[in-house]
């Protein structure tokens, strides 16, 4: 059994790799149709300044790079290679990546324990074996591989090259992509991120113990399908979560999902009851989805703690307000009445609450002027009662206001009472899934985003994700 005592310096060339050879590459074939090519030209683009080998048959050179017959033909030392070649030929390679000095193969091939099938387990075994005998550690097999913008590290396209503190471990490479494509639109930035697949070597246990120790992580989040380790697993969550917040959505919670992921990773599910358990007791956040993944990490960055769910809602449009409202108290979040002194306070610098709403939800009409809408904010922003401020923008329901008008007044309007908050605060943006009104909602969104307010599509999420940050927070003190 594998020791796992300095696993920050062991792991160092997986998030940091001086030099690194693609295997599969070749000079012949187009460039969409070669995986080992498209991660060389990924790289590339990236801006990766490391030593890039490629290794293939061919011969000749791709996008500059020149390919070697071989991983032994490489003048340089190799500290780490993403293997893009039929499964059966991995066995060999892993000899030779052995006697190569190679501290770390990636494998992007799949077709080894996560199959129900005899020979794929029988490879997997052999792999591991010569694997062992070199000390080689083993990303995948059946995955995307690391993401570390700090060293101009990727495995996939268009990936934001800005370095934040937010870790991400994920069994499925998909659903990796996806995350980190969904906290880049959030503004949210990855310290690293990396794709583990089958975890035949390096698995769930390995990274959030490393995740947890690395100084560049503040906040861990992961996909997991099951664990071949649960004790183990139990020490290094709890460990984890005593030093920052750990985020796990945890598939595979029906019998549907099980099976699948077991021939998906080879995981072992266990029972949805058991892994509930398990992160009540170690405190991690369990989360249903991706996006909700990054949902609570949206609260957990751009909200301080909050004290209570004691909820004010503060928007424009009455039904729209009252919808709002019911989201909040459907997901658990409270919604105590304006008293009656606040209400006055508000009627003296709205004359008439006729086509207001001043009880809670506070329906505020922006196009009377933003000073108006400070002055009844300020009102009620240090109300003892709440706890929480849910600011709700719907420019698309005003027909009678120009387009750039409505989108500049109730955004800007919306933002800057939020950016005046000292309570937790999240901004819901109601955009229609398909827009005719050019870029105007994308920018706007952007906009909030950019000023560093936690932002959100829709009421449901947000509320969740405040009621789960909550609930965190409440079990950690």
């Amino acid at each position: 059994m594998r020791q796992h005592n300095n696993l920050q310096t062991e792991f160092a060339p997986i998030f940091k790799p001086k030099a690194i050879a693609v295997i599969g590459a070749t000079s012949g074939q187009v460039l969409l149709y070669n995986a080992a090519n498209l991660f060389i030209k990924t790289l590339l683009d990236f801006g990766y300044d490391g030593k890039l080998y490629a290794v293939g048959k061919s011969g000749g050179e791709i996008k500059g790079v020149k390919i070697y017959p071989g991983v032994e033909d490489i003048p340089d030392e190799v500290d780490y290679v993403t293997v893009a070649i039929p499964n059966r030929f991995i066995p060999q390679l892993t000899e030779e990546c052995g006697r190569k000095g190679v501290k770390f193969m990636h494998l992007f091939v799949s077709g080894f324990g996560e199959i129900a099938d005899k020979a794929g387990n029988e490879l997997q075994d052999e792999m591991l074996r010569i694997a062992r005998k070199y000390n080689i550690r083993i990303i995948g097999p059946n995955c995307m591989g690391v993401y570390c913008p700090g060293s101009k590290l990727t495995m996939g396209m268009n990936f934001s090259s800005t370095p934040g503190d937010v870790g991400l471990l994920a069994q499925s490479g998909g659903q990796c992509i996806m995350g980190i494509r969904e906290a880049n639109q959030r503004g949210i930035y990855f310290s690293k991120a990396i794709s583990y697949g089958n975890a035949a070597d390096i698995n769930e246990c390995d990274l959030i113990e490393y995740m947890a120790g690395d100084d560049e992580t503040k906040i861990i989040t992961a996909y997991i399908e099951g664990t071949t380790d649960g004790p183990r697993l139990f020490r290094v969550l709890k460990e984890a979560a005593a030093k920052k917040p750990v985020i796990i959505f945890k598939c595979a919670a029906t019998d549907g999902g099980t099976q699948a992921a077991a021939s998906h990773t080879s995981a072992i599910a266990g029972s949805n009851l058991t892994w509930d358990s398990l992160m009540l007791q170690t405190n991690v956040i369990r989360v249903d989805s991706v996006k909700e993944m990054f949902d609570v990490v949206t609260v957990l960055k751009r909200c301080p703690e909050p004290k209570s769910l004691n909820t004010l809602v503060v928007g424009h449009g009455g039904g729209t307000c009252v919808q709002t409202s019911d989201d909040c108290c459907k997901a658990g979040l409270k919604m105590p009445v304006l008293p009656e002194r606040l209400r006055k306070a508000l009627m003296e610098i709205y004359i008439t609450d006729a086509g207001n709403i001043f009880k809670n939800p506070l329906d505020i009409n922006p196009f009377m002027g933003p000073e108006k809408a400070i002055k009844a904010f300020t009102a009620v922003a240090d109300w003892d009662e709440t706890d929480i401020i849910v600011f709700q923008i719907s420019p698309e329901q005003d027909p009678l206001v120009p387009p750039e008008f409505r989108y500049k007044v109730e955004t800007g309007t919306f933002m800057e009472l939020a950016k005046r908050s000292a309570k937790p605060a999240v901004v819901i943006f109601n955009m229609n899934t398909v827009s005719t009104i050019d870029d105007l909602p994308e920018e706007s969104f952007k906009q909030l985003i950019d000023s560093g307010l936690a932002v959100f599509p829709s009421t449901d999420r947000a509320a969740l994700a405040l009621k789960r940050v909550y609930l965190y927070y409440q079990r950690h003190h």
